[in-house]
């Protein structure tokens, strides 16, 4: 795979030219990135040269098309774009090439909100197919800081690896997957504190697989069940849990999509309906997920976490769930699910303590399913 880089800036010393090319060495065998370093002889856009670009202009164009996604850092100057990266994209305008392409923006100062607003704003226009799980703002320490610095720093080198991560499966997944890798309102896989975990978990795993697996035992291991431990307060979005170190089954399982999707691995989210108290009504809901393993399909596991009586694991092919259905009055609901049940979503948003959510656990009738 191949990502042109784009930095917005022409200074020798740029911070965001010094980004890209910590991107450049950190990318795996599989990944080739080229930095594009003559935007600065571009000349000023110009329609009337439409039909017969100059050479450096035909150059970029020919660089893009041949590229599989675009990677671009760019500072904010005077709360807007640089001229440099607005007049490469000028030329970029009217190239079909262009249409559809994957672009990640990376923000190196991330109190230059406006120009890294305004730039995603044009790439939108421009019809780009923008990369939101690896478009971050990166927490740098210094603005002066080095390559060497940059690539010394372990959180950095996580986020800019996840940065990879996320452009490689953005041009690698299918439009059936999209839904499972997409962030939403709950599970929120852009922000930065799941962006950051995620990539954390990532370091030195081999496949996506022993990504799958960390992600999992993480979830289950270290994020406490809310009722196990009575443990406020009620989480429903993946940050919450993950921020407070806590959640009912349905909130983990959030939290484990959200970490999942952040390394560009399909997830989605199965429930059971189970008796709460022996072999007879009444009914509530339990939430696991699924992962889509390339190897396997479609995988379930259940991060709910375990205790006395409850064993669940990661051992694909095998499914070892928390709640094997052994009684009759119990069911798998059928589907995996790319977003909560809206039963679940008011179980963990109008109830206030978790013994209110316990008195109030969520159910479907089975006419609903």
């Amino acid at each position: 795979m191949k990502i042109l880089a784009l930095s917005g800036s022409l200074r020798a010393a740029s911070i965001n030219s010094a980004v890209l090319r910590v991107v450049r060495e950190l990318a795996p065998a599989s990944i080739e990135v080229r930095l594009f370093t003559t935007l600065g002889d571009l000349p000023l856009y110009n329609p009337d040269l439409e039909s017969a670009p100059p050479p450096v202009a035909q150059l970029l164009r020919d660089e893009v098309a041949s590229a599989d996604a675009l990677l671009i850092a760019s500072p904010e100057y005077a709360h807007g774009v640089t001229g440099t990266i607005k007049n490469a994209l000028d030329w970029l305008v009217a190239f079909e090439g262009f249409v559809n392409k994957p672009v990640a923006v990376l923000n190196a100062t991330p109190r230059a909100h406006h120009a890294d607003a305004a730039l995603r704003e044009t790439l939108i226009t421009m019809s780009a197919k923008l990369i939101e799980a690896a478009s971050i703002a990166l927490p740098l320490p210094s603005a002066n800081i080095s390559e060497a610095e940059l690539l010394a720093a372990p959180e950095l080198v996580s986020l800019l690896g996840g940065v990879l991560t996320q452009i490689e499966c953005a041009v690698n997944q299918s439009p059936a997957m999209k839904p499972y890798l997409d962030s939403s309102l709950y599970i929120d896989t852009q922000h930065p504190a799941i962006v950051a975990q995620a990539a954390k978990l990532a370091v030195g795993c081999a496949d996506e697989e022993e990504i799958a697996k960390r992600c999992f035992e993480f979830v289950r291991d270290e994020i406490k069940h809310s009722w196990d431990y009575r443990m406020n307060p009620v989480t429903c979005t993946a940050s919450e849990v993950l921020i407070h170190g806590t959640g009912y089954c349905y909130a983990k399982s959030h939290l484990l999509a959200a970490l999942l999707r952040a390394n560009g691995i399909p997830a989605g989210l199965c429930y059971q309906r189970l008796t709460i108290d022996g072999d007879q009504p009444p009914h509530c809901l339990h939430g696991l997920n699924a992962v889509y393993l390339q190897q396997y399909g479609w995988y379930r596991i259940d991060a709910r976490g375990n205790k006395p009586g409850v064993n669940a694991d990661f051992c694909p092919p095998l499914e070892r769930l928390a709640f094997p259905i052994t009684n009759p009055l119990e069911q798998d609901l059928p589907g995996i699910r790319a977003e909560p049940l809206p039963a679940v979503i008011r179980a963990l948003t109008e109830n206030q303590t978790v013994e209110q959510v316990y008195q109030n656990l969520p159910d479907i009738a089975v006419s609903d399913q």
